[in-house]
């Protein structure tokens, strides 16, 4: 029975309920160390300091006599990459630059794969996050002063994204 006195109100009783769901019995959190990242046929994972694949999704909103409602509209895949800027053969700039001229010239997006952890084959709890991309300009190079130069990236997707398992 709870207790309660004048000046204090009676403590409420915790009530979990029986048709909660349990919890995982192993958790394994996703700490960005180890990430793989692919773009083209270069693997950047070493120059890599951040990769995002995420939506934007577009709501569609209706103003009517009735009030205003939001439907469910596209949504937009983004592929964001935060790499530390390197100019030697094969590397960030040379990688980036050849997909963006094959864009800009053919019209080419380009492919990229990105995973939790390159230290592990893709499987369930190591999907690989697969597509096409459309290269934008970026910056070549910048920073402050005794820090690395870095390129963001943020490029749409073609087409969703596929999660490959196997």
């Amino acid at each position: 029975m709870p207790n309660s006195t004048r000046d204090n109100p009676p403590e409420a009783e915790v009530q979990v309920s029986p048709v909660d769901p349990a919890p995982p019995a192993a958790i394994a959190p996703v700490i960005m160390t180890d990430a793989y990242v692919q773009i083209g046929t270069a693997n950047l994972s070493c120059l890599g300091l951040e990769v995002h694949i995420e939506p934007e999704n577009k709501p569609v909103e209706i103003t009517s006599f009735c009030g205003v409602t939001d439907f469910p509209g596209p949504t937009k895949w983004h592929f964001k990459a935060k790499l530390t800027q390197d100019f030697s053969t094969g590397s960030t700039h040379t990688t980036l630059l050849a997909a963006l001229q094959a864009y800009q010239t053919a019209g080419t997006p380009v492919a990229v794969r990105t995973r939790p952890y390159k230290s592990r084959a893709v499987g369930p709890t190591n999907p690989s996050f697969e597509g096409n991309v459309i290269p934008q300009p970026y910056e070549y190079f910048g920073g402050s002063a005794g820090s690395a130069s870095e390129v963001d990236l943020d490029w749409i997707f073609s087409t969703p994204p596929s999660i490959v398992t196997v």
